[in-house]
């Protein structure tokens, strides 16, 4: 029996010691997916429905000038105010965008970072 209570005492702390080890080796939250690619983003989102970019061979698909967005980019340079742009958080001559872009932080900083590279031809 005291055998048992000495092993008991001594297991308990390397126990609870090796728990609390592997809880910080456990891996961290995934961080913001990195490389994110603006123009499959692009794609994905339908923004081709109404728009155009021709220096990324991105052509619009409709056919309506009622529903067609100017070709992009445009004159509007400021990342942060694009991306409240695209959440309908601001407006452009008293417009806001037509569909809000559901898209994660992560996803809209690659989309927009990516619109702000193409140069206009």
């Amino acid at each position: 029996m005291r055998l048992t209570a000495v092993v008991l005492i001594l297991a308990v702390p390397v126990l609870i010691a090796s728990f609390y080890a592997g809880a910080a080796a456990a891996p961290a939250p995934a961080a913001p997916a990195a490389g994110l690619d603006g123009k499959a983003l692009f794609l994905a989102q339908k923004c081709n429905l109404c728009h155009a970019i021709p220096a990324a061979a991105i052509v619009r698909t409709t056919k309506s000038e009622k529903v067609a967005g100017p070709d992009l980019p445009g004159k509007h340079t400021d990342a942060a105010f694009l991306k409240k742009y695209l959440a309908k958080q601001e407006a452009i001559e008293g417009k806001k965008h037509s569909k809000e872009v559901k898209a994660s932080a992560a996803e809209l900083d690659a989309l927009v970072t990516w619109l702000l590279k193409q140069e206009k031809k």
